[in-house]
């Protein structure tokens, strides 16, 4: 043992600065860990058919001897199964295409692509299939990001993270089969509930904090948390999803807007506003003008200053967007947002000033959040250097006391969504409906825009998408056992 770490101490010696520069660099992680995933998930696959093949062929044996057939009856069915797996194992080498999946129906839009609820016909699995054009990833330089989010969700191996069953490519597209989280998402919940209970709100905040912590603690940071980002599963539970920004840096030229719009409002005058005033013009917005207050595209009102700022940050910035989450649970409406773009940008741009605790009074005074509920917000959305940055920082609170936070799931949520198949729709958009498309505008806009900007002259390398093709999330049971290598809660859990 002291031998081989010798050895090793000794060849890492060898390596030359500039090349431990380049192994430390992102880009080299990242493909490292693409082909560490791409081998393991190769071999598990081939293993797990070779053990079910072995359990098979067992099988065929037992029941034709216990059936006692004559030795020509015996060939026929030997043939016959020959067959069988014949099938099995063409179908292993074909490579996973669209016309596999039956598209149902659109359940998602974004810039750079669609979300469709979607049908495997092999298999029947019901998944949500994102697909994303190359050439438009290429020109907005989301390439990286789309990466991003493929590791993360290959390496997903908990309940709090949207997982990944397929991912594939064709000339024109990639897509990203995951799995369907039929109960919608948390910003249409949220709408539809308004101020929630405290004791509601500790339920579902709770799941959100543990949720970001298992994407911390694969090593990413999510840096555009909002209520969107969360995802109600058919009994209830949150689960994390959209991952496309977790990586090491912001598009460059997004940084800079935000950073302008920001620099704006600094001349700017706060608008003083009662509390029942920002709720009242909150849920006006939602009703009257849902491409501002209900955006697909996104807006700052989550995002921690140091981001908006271009600055460096740490896992606190994820807490700040929880607890501007955790102050719209509570006080029904966001604690920055404003009547309009600039109102908004102005009380990011002055957050200290603007961050108060809510107070409602007469019929409405039982909204007003806890002393422990508003200490804890304050802990969150603060100044970096003394922001919460951790699930453990989290843990000493007191509104959080008496949380049995390894049994959250095994809880009854407040509310269970109504699903009558695994198909179910009903709590997402309808895009044959009008008034669920307003929302929309600007997405479309982004589009038109993204349509507009010129080509990128330098062709894309047939290397950018290397790794990207995914067949199953993970290794399965027997696959394991036919290894001899630890199960899910074990060492190689970590891996994946």
């Amino acid at each position: 043992m002291h031998t081989a770490r010798a050895d090793t101490t000794k060849a890492n010696d060898n390596i030359s600065p500039r090349h431990r520069k380049l192994l430390a660099s992102p880009e080299v992680q990242r493909k490292a860990t693409v082909a560490q995933l791409y081998f393991l998930d190769y071999y598990f696959q081939h293993l797990g058919y070779i053990s079910a093949r072995k359990e098979r062929r067992a099988k065929f044996d037992e029941d034709t001897e216990v059936r006692g057939l004559t030795h020509s009856e015996h060939q026929r069915e030997w043939k016959s199964y020959c067959g069988r797996e014949r099938v099995v194992l063409r179908r292993r080498r074909a490579k996973l295409r669209v016309e596999q999946f039956h598209i149902i129906t659109q359940v998602g839009q974004g810039g750079y692509g669609e979300v469709y609820l979607a049908r495997k016909q092999e298999t029947g699995e019901v998944c949500a299939l994102k697909r994303m054009k190359k050439k438009t990833l290429q020109k907005m330089d989301e390439i990286r990001h789309v990466l991003v989010e493929r590791d993360i969700l290959t390496a997903t191996r908990t309940p709090w993270l949207v997982r990944l069953l397929y991912a594939f490519q064709d000339n024109l597209y990639v897509y990203l089969a995951m799995e369907y989280v039929p109960g919608g998402d948390f910003r249409t919940f949220l709408n539809n509930t308004g101020i929630m209970h405290e004791k509601y709100s500790l339920f579902y905040a709770t799941e959100m904090f543990v949720a970001v912590n298992e994407l911390h603690k694969l090593g990413y940071i999510h840096r555009d948390l909002k209520p969107e980002n969360f995802l109600l599963d058919g009994i209830g539970h949150v689960k994390l999803t959209d991952f496309g920004l977790a990586t090491g840096a912001l598009n460059p030229q997004r940084i800079e807007s935000l950073r302008i719009k920001l620099d704006k409002a600094k001349d700017n005058k706060i608008v003083q506003r009662s509390t029942m005033e920002r709720r009242s013009l909150f849920k006006t917005m939602q009703r009257q003008n849902p491409q501002w207050a209900d955006s697909i595209v996104g807006s700052p009102d989550y995002m921690a200053p140091e981001v908006l700022r271009g600055k460096p940050y740490t896992y606190a910035v994820d807490y700040w967007s929880l607890g501007c989450i955790l102050f719209e649970l509570l006080a029904g409406f966001p604690p920055f947002t404003g009547q309009s773009p600039e109102e908004t940008w102005t009380n990011l741009q002055k957050w200290p000033e603007v961050l108060n605790r809510p107070v409602y009074d007469g019929d409405d005074a039982e909204y007003n959040m806890s002393d422990e509920a508003w200490s804890l917000i304050t802990k969150l959305i603060t100044h970096a250097e003394v922001r919460y940055k951790s699930l453990d920082d989290l843990k000493t609170h007191s509104w959080v006391e008496g949380v049995h936070w390894e049994e959250l799931r095994e809880y009854e949520a407040p509310y269970v969504p109504e699903l009558y198949a695994d198909t179910d729709t009903r709590y997402f958009d309808d895009f044959s409906s009008e008034d669920d498309m307003a929302k929309y505008q600007e997405v479309r806009d982004k589009q038109k825009n993204v349509d507009e900007v010129e080509e990128v002259d330098k062709p894309t390398g047939r290397g950018v998408w290397v790794g990207f093709t995914f067949g199953k999330s993970g290794p399965n049971a027997k696959a394991l056992g036919a290894m001899g290598a630890p199960d899910e809660n074990g060492a190689l859990a970590t891996i994946f």
